[in-house]
C-alpha cells in the first residue's frame, strides 16, 4: 500500500472529479468579469506574495522562534492558495472564478518570491540551508492536472451540452468525500511533532491564521469590493498550499522543525475559514429569500 495517499489513486481523482464538478458551475463569461475589473485579483495577489510573509517574518520574530520553526512559519505565510480554497469558496457561494484565477496566479509567482523570503528569515534568526530548489515543472504540471484541466473540461462539457450542469453538486460531494476521507486517513496516520517545539508554534500558527482572515477579508472591504470577493479573498488567503510548503521544507531542508508550523496551520485553517463560508452562505440565502 501506497503510505502517501497524494501518491496514489482515490486522492488525485477525487480532486479531479471536484474540480470537473466545479467546472460544470462555470462560464467563460465568469472569468471575463474578473478581466474586466481584476482589482480583486491584484488585491489577493499582493496580500499573498508580500503581506503575509511580513506578518508570517513579524510573528517569527515576536515569538523569538528557533531558526528552524522560523523558517517553517515564514514558508507556510508565503505559500499561495491551494485546491482546498476553491473548494470551500464554491461552496460557500462566493466567487468560484475569482478564487481559481487567484490560486493559478500566485501559485506561479510563488515559485520565484518563496526562496527569497526564505533566505531573508534565515539571515535575521540564523541557520543554514542548501540551495533553495522548488520543482517548478511537475508543480506546474501537477497543478495544471488537478485544477486547470478538469476546470476547463467541465466548463466545455456545459458549453456543449448545458443539462450537465446539472451534475455540478452530485459530483462535487462525491469529490470532497473523497477528498475529506483521504486526508482524513492520512492525517491520523502522521507522527506526532515534539511536544516542545509543537507549543512553541502553536501560538504564532494561530495568530497568522487569524491574520490572514481580517486581512483577507478587511482590505478588500476597505478597498470597497464586493462582499463575494472579499469573502473569496478571505478564504483563499487562509486556506494555504500546506503540501507546497511541505515539499519546499523537505526539499530544502533535513530537519523536522520546519514542518511543525506548516502542519499546524494546515490542520487549523480550514475550520477558521468555515466562519466566512457559512456567514457568506447565509448571506446569500438570505438575499435569495428576500427576492422571492
Amino acid at each position: 500500500m501506497n503510505e502517501d495517499p497524494l501518491g496514489g489513486f482515490v486522492l488525485p481523482l477525487s480532486m479531479f472529479i471536484l474540480m470537473f464538478g466545479m467546472g460544470l458551475a462555470l462560464t467563460p463569461g465568469d472569468f471575463r468579469r474578473i478581466a474586466r475589473v481584476p482589482g480583486p485579483v491584484i488585491t489577493g495577489t499582493l496580500i499573498q506574495l508580500i503581506v503575509m510573509p511580513v506578518a508570517g517574518f513579524a510573528l517569527a520574530l515576536a515569538f523569538e522562534l528557533p531558526a528552524m520553526l522560523a523558517v517553517g512559519l515564514v514558508i507556510v505565510a508565503a505559500c499561495p492558495g491551494g485546491m482546498a480554497s476553491n473548494v470551500m469558496v464554491h461552496f460557500g457561494r462566493a466567487n468560484t472564478a475569482l478564487s481559481i484565477t487567484l490560486t493559478a496566479t500566485a501559485t506561479t509567482a510563488t515559485l520565484l518570491t518563496m526562496p527569497l523570503w526564505i533566505r531573508a528569515i534565515l539571515s535575521v534568526v540564523g541557520g543554514e540551508a542548501s540551495e533553495v530548489e522548488v520543482p517548478l515543472l511537475s508543480t506546474a504540471v501537477e497543478l495544471g492536472g488537478l485544477t486547470v484541466l478538469p476546470v476547463a473540461l467541465g466548463m466545455a462539457l456545459r458549453h456543449t451540452r448545458p443539462s450537465a450542469a446539472a451534475w455540478e453538486a452530485r459530483l462535487t460531494r462525491i469529490g470532497l468525500l473523497g477528498v475529506v476521507g483521504t486526508l482524513g486517513f492520512a492525517g491520523m496516520q502522521r507522527p506526532d511533532p515534539p511536544i516542545a517545539e509543537f507549543w512553541l508554534s502553536f501560538p504564532p500558527a494561530m495568530l497568522l491564521i487569524a491574520v490572514s482572515l481580517v486581512l483577507g477579508f478587511g482590505v478588500p472591504r476597505l478597498l470597497r469590493q464586493s462582499i463575494e470577493d472579499a469573502v473569496t479573498l478571505g478564504v483563499e488567503i487562509c486556506l494555504k498550499n500546506g503540501l507546497l510548503g511541505l515539499v519546499v521544507v523537505s526539499g530544502t531542508f533535513h530537519a523536522l522543525e520546519p514542518n511543525i508550523p506548516v502542519l499546524i496551520y494546515t490542520t487549523f485553517m480550514a475550520p477558521l475559514a468555515m466562519v466566512l463560508v457559512i456567514y457568506n452562505r447565509i448571506r446569500v440565502r438570505g438575499a435569495r429569500a428576500a427576492q422571492i
